[in-house]
């Protein structure tokens, strides 16, 4: 009986996280099923298989399969977990639930910037867009971590230093394309935040920086649970605080960045996704990067298809439909486990 009862210790204890994140990755293949099968133009699951294994070019299903609907859901896998991971992280780094890469200034420096490079350069094209939105993410990240008092700031510091480096990148950008008919024709159409147009050309430009900040924001998430516990606690321990909010500042540049670059502004996928994660995951910064990533590219997918059906009208902007989605999520969190919880 001993003998059982030490066996049985001996038996490695599998945590349920793991079981949750494959749950949560089988329901991301479905909904990337569903984002291939349905929309404006019918097709059938012989087609999708088709269109992966042995394209056919005459067949106009396969076509709109592989040419369309493919490389939206690659950005919307690339967009929503790029956005999720950037929130967890901002959202640790700074203490505070409601932090996210919209509220930091990140994604108005990175519009500001490609408003600047459409009105200045007449650039249209995304797949140019980076290096224009990294730069004025960026400088707008900059600003808004000296303003906020630096490595000493506070957590409240940075959160206002963000709304008013935010207010100011927006309300230029807006300024500027009074001056401009063009650019605010390009823009309008751009800020709301969607997937159309996007092709494997503009993902595999931009797939460099995804990987790069995903490796930045790796590396960071080790150190960021003890400097979630208090910067002078983590100082205490020998961890170089300021390494940390470097690595992990540069990942959230890094990839809404090229998220910016690519699919717009969108908002909400930061701010509600970690939330989610937190409730599944628990604190652990490490798991939470990988549910943040598998929640967040669940919640664009599942944006993306709702506004390509046509009870939408068929071409309602992911941005849009991610807000419509992500309200009444962060609102029932809210009433039902409280501000505090978050």
């Amino acid at each position: 009986m001993r003998a059982d009862t030490n066996a049985m210790h001996v038996l490695p204890v599998i945590d349920h996280r793991f079981f949750a994140l494959l749950a949560s990755f089988a329901g991301m293949v479905v909904l990337a099923i569903l984002a291939l099968r349905f929309g404006l133009r019918p097709t059938g699951f012989a087609d999708i298989w088709g269109s992966l294994t042995n394209f056919d070019t005459k067949s106009g299903s396969q076509i709109v399969i592989r040419e369309i609907r493919l490389p939206r859901l690659v950005g919307a896998v690339l967009a929503g977990a790029s956005l999720g991971i950037a929130g967890a992280l901002m959202q640790g780094m700074t203490r505070n639930p409601l932090a996210d890469p919209a509220l930091l200034g990140v994604n108005a420096g990175a519009s500001l910037g490609v408003v600047l490079c459409i009105m200045v350069l007449g650039i249209t094209d995304p797949a140019k867009f980076i290096w224009i939105a990294l730069t004025g993410a960026l400088l707008a990240a900059l600003a808004v971590f000296f303003l906020g008092g630096g490595g000493k700031g506070s957590p409240a510091r940075l959160i206002l230093a963000g709304a008013a480096v935010s207010a100011l990148c927006i309300a230029l950008a807006r300024g500027l394309l009074l001056v401009s008919q063009q650019a605010l024709d390009v823009y309008r159409f751009w800020v709301l935040g969607g997937l159309d147009g996007i092709s494997f050309a503009t993902i595999g430009t931009l797939l460099p920086f995804y990987g790069a900040g995903l490796f930045l924001a790796v590396l960071g998430s080790f150190s960021l649970n003890v400097v979630m516990l208090g910067e002078d606690t983590a100082r205490g321990l020998g961890l170089r605080v300021w390494l940390v909010q470097l690595l992990t500042g540069l990942a959230i540049v890094t990839l809404c960045g090229a998220t910016v670059a690519m699919a717009g502004p969108i908002a909400f996928v930061g701010l509600i996704v970690p939330h989610v994660a937190r409730w599944v995951a628990g604190p652990d910064m490490r798991w939470m990067i990988l549910f943040s990533a598998c929640f967040g590219a669940c919640l664009l997918i599942a944006a993306d298809l709702l506004g390509r059906l046509s009870i939408f009208g068929g071409n309602m902007q992911a941005g849009v439909m991610a807000a419509l989605i992500g309200g009444p999520v962060l609102i029932l969190l809210v009433r039902r486990y409280g501000v505090r919880k978050l």
